[in-house]
């Protein structure tokens, strides 16, 4: 009688220990189908970001100057040269650099026309030294381009790596290019970057000569300084750009645009779901992530922000949509190529309603004439699917003196 009992038990236990979990999974599956994306945790999304695992490797015609300490993983190959980091006194540390000279680069002849590729969101320069170098060298030797000099700045956080020295992404966020209280990232770029470039290479200086290019976060910097510095660069890429950081449709940041449902977010919200497609959508990137490392950086005073303000009012004042509604800048001169897949994963696509019809009115020129491409992702491949026009665009109007 009492074993009979017992394996009646087992077999209770046995049951309940497998249909539990399966109801629980059932149940958040369901859950999650129907409310989501649910928030995931900064701190996961940051082991996911392994876009960087690459090391480069240059091997080309061209040399590849690595201003870099060795406490970074830095590039290799024969056509490698490794420099010191650039001495940042505004930022208080060394920082990476990265800086491309063309095959048979000559320092007394004719300038050469300088590109700064401005890497995205958790990624470092080498983001850009993966997938630029050759598609660049191949478009000198077919004639589409001349040749160039490239400078890959860091705009990430920590500026080294080692926050985490077993990846090449940044886990305290990217600093979006500008000064807040994680350091004053636009200072140093145009007080000691662009001055270091222009003094040690021979690049030419003009706004004709001078091109923005950035994806992601970088897309986004290229908007923002083209606006608050339109005399620097008068021809700009932004790929998959982030152009209203305020962006919703009845509150949603991933609803298409609607003019009827479109309105400048107001409220701050750290589980506010700005990237829905990890895990097949149950899981979403959320402010938390993106924005509040950089824009409420401000929790403490210091030395660029003194005063705690919600989160929306700092993406207000650095929003290009904004900023281009708010001021009377002179665009005239300016040409963007801006590019963004349809599927996008941060909903960038919903900003070109808003951000190129502004651009416009303040004198700048939109290619090409369709900016969203059918299906595109926010993925690499989506830079090296269209690399090759993106050149060539560049190519018509950086031409020699």
């Amino acid at each position: 009688m009492s074993a009979g009992i017992s394996r009646r038990r087992c077999k209770l236990v046995l049951t309940l220990s497998i249909v539990f979990p399966v109801t629980a999974l059932c149940a958040f599956i369901a859950y999650a189908w129907i409310r989501r994306p649910l928030p995931l945790p900064p701190a996961i999304i940051n082991k996911g970001t392994h876009w960087e695992s690459q090391r480069p490797v240059y091997d080309g015609e061209g040399t590849l100057v690595a201003f870099m300490g060795e406490d970074v993983i830095r590039p290799e190959g024969s056509s490698v040269r490794h420099e010191n980091p650039l001495s940042s006194s505004l930022l208080g540390q060394d920082r990476p650099l990265l800086v491309y000279l063309p095959p048979g680069y000559d320092e007394e002849g004719p300038a050469y026309p300088v590109m700064f590729a401005l890497h995205g969101y958790s990624s470092r320069p080498q983001s850009w030294a993966n997938l630029l170098l050759d598609p660049l060298e191949r478009a000198f030797a077919a004639g589409a381009i001349p040749p160039l000099v490239v400078v890959m700045p860091d705009f990430s956080v920590s500026g080294n790596g080692t926050d985490d020295p077993t990846t090449w992404f940044d886990d305290r966020s990217g600093s979006f290019c500008i000064n807040s209280n994680l350091g004053r990232f636009e200072d140093h770029f145009f007080q000691e970057i662009v001055p270091f470039i222009f003094s040690t290479f021979n690049v030419r200086t003009d706004p004709e000569g001078v091109v923005l290019m950035g994806s992601s976060m970088g897309g986004y910097c290229v908007l923002y300084y083209g606006v608050r510095h339109p005399s620097v660069s008068h021809i700009l890429v932004p790929i998959y750009p982030s152009a209203d950081l305020r962006y919703g449709v009845h509150g949603d940041k991933l609803a298409d645009f609607d003019p009827t449902g479109y309105a400048l977010i107001s409220t701050d919200d750290s589980n506010r779901i700005v990237n829905g497609t990890p895990v097949g959508g149950f899981f979403g990137v959320t402010e938390e992530w993106l924005y509040y490392p950089v824009f409420d950086s401000d929790r403490k005073p210091g030395a660029v922000w003194t005063e705690d303000r919600p989160v929306w009012e700092r993406l207000s004042d650095a929003n290009p949509v904004e900023m281009l509604d708010a001021g009377d800048a002179d665009l005239s001169g300016q040409r963007y190529y801006i590019l963004v897949g349809s599927a996008d994963d941060f909903n960038l696509d919903a900003h070109i309603p808003l951000i190129v019809p502004r651009l416009i009115a303040h004198g700048a020129k939109v290619f090409p004439p369709t900016n969203v491409v059918p299906g595109g992702r926010h993925k690499p491949a989506f830079i090296l699917a269209h690399i090759d026009e993106i050149l060539a665009w560049i190519g018509g109007y950086v031409k020699g003196r």
